[in-house]
């Protein structure tokens, strides 16, 4: 057995209760074991596998998430999917741990990145782009597979040119892939523990025959499970181009390692991100309504307080639906004005008190233009009653 940390750090290391996964990954086997079964690495890979997304993560995603969601405005293109199983990526980064993730810097949450997800989509497009002979058999030059023709410039596109003249590394900027969390904490863990199998060893080896009598050893690795957000961007047309190339890619030929044993294989999956996308609407609405809030108040900070009063309900009366109020002269609605209700009459028992000028701002922002409305009539006279109530106003402060 080895010492691979130092005395004095291997306690606290017990003792702490919250951990950065990339950090246990590449500094938290404590000691080398010598033999096959290794139960200081199975007993940290336990650890990696119970780190869970916190707070701050998820914080951090739904930024993530809202500053690159597509849409019309936007030259954004994303994808959504779930891990149909299991997923390795960054299996080298482990260190003496032999096995490892790729980890976002800052949170320790597993991400692909970027550069990952484009080769991947590369190497699917060249073979759907491929030059083919008479038996349909991909041709290559010198390990390389051949673009056809008429695809080499959507290539040099969507991932650039390696060519010695005129090099360039392509149109679109590929994000790394963010793991989403979920919203159940059952299932907020990514990080899994998996064993892999390998049979005659000293076989691949080149040591010995293949043969039935040689014991399997064990191999414990680290996987990842659930969702993870892929984001392209660019011009619109051409991300959407690679996206769909990308959709394709992680269902049919997958990402990461042991694609051939079935790891790296997804399904697309929007469901995941939808309550993440909910509540960025929810606090975006809430934003704008108080900015428009905001905007109100200080129109209307120059008049006096009867027609600051007069501008609330109108206000509030064009954010009612108008079947709510349209033609309900029987019925009129309510609408809430600094903690206080008022209709149609509340609001012109007020007005009959009020200097002229003040009745006068009432008449041409409330009662003339939205009372026709609220009667279900072109004209008021159709309704006696608010006829003989506005007809007296309206002589009273000169208005024909």
């Amino acid at each position: 057995m080895t010492d691979l940390m130092r005395k004095d750090l291997q306690a606290l290391f017990d003792d702490s209760r919250s951990a950065h996964a990339g950090l246990l990954i590449q500094r938290g086997l404590k000691t080398w074991d010598d033999d096959n079964e290794k139960p200081t690495k199975k007993n940290l890979i336990g650890k990696i596998s119970g780190v869970a997304a916190d707070n701050l993560y998820s914080l951090a995603f739904k930024r993530w998430l809202a500053h690159t969601y597509e849409n019309s405005n936007t030259n954004f293109a994303c994808v959504s999917a779930t891990i149909n199983g299991r997923l390795f990526t960054g299996l080298p980064l482990g260190g003496a741990l032999e096995t490892g993730v790729s980890t976002h810097h800052t949170y320790g949450m597993p991400m692909i990145p970027g550069s990952s997800v484009k080769g991947a989509v590369r190497n699917y497009a060249e073979h759907l782009f491929a030059k083919k002979d008479a038996s349909n058999q991909i041709q290559y030059d010198k390990g390389k597979i051949i673009i056809a023709d008429d695809k080499k410039a959507i290539i040099d596109v969507l991932f650039g040119s390696d060519d010695d003249e005129n090099p360039n590394a392509g149109y679109l900027i590929w994000h790394d892939a963010w793991w989403i969390p979920p919203n159940s904490s059952d299932a907020n863990k990514p990080f899994i523990d998996e064993i892999v199998t390998v049979h005659n060893q000293a076989y691949y080896q080149g040591d010995f025959d293949a043969l039935d009598t040689e014991n399997p050893i064990p191999n414990q690795q680290i996987a990842v499970q659930g969702s993870f957000y892929f984001v392209i961007e660019g011009v619109q047309g051409w991300a959407n181009y690679a996206k769909n190339l990308l959709e394709q890619t992680i269902q049919q030929q997958g990402l990461g390692c042991k694609g051939g044993s079935g790891y790296g294989y997804f399904d697309l999956d929007k469901t995941k991100i939808n309550p993440y996308l909910q509540k960025i609407e929810e606090e975006t609405k809430r934003v704008q309504e108080e900015k428009s809030r905001q905007e109100f108040e200080r129109s209307i900070s120059d008049l006096n307080e009867n027609q600051q009063l007069v501008c609330k309900f109108e206000n509030e009366l064009k954010k009612l639906e108008k079947s709510s109020w349209h033609g309900k002269v029987s019925s009129p609605p309510k609408v809430k004005i600094d903690g206080e209700e008022y209709d149609f009459l509340d609001l012109y028992n007020l007005v009959i008190k009020w200097p002229k000028d003040d009745k006068k701002y009432t008449l041409e922002t409330v009662f003339l233009p939205h009372l026709p409305n609220l009667i279900g009539s072109d004209n008021i006279s159709t309704n006696r009653r608010w006829r003989d109530r506005i007809n007296p106003l309206k002589q009273e402060v000169g208005l024909s």
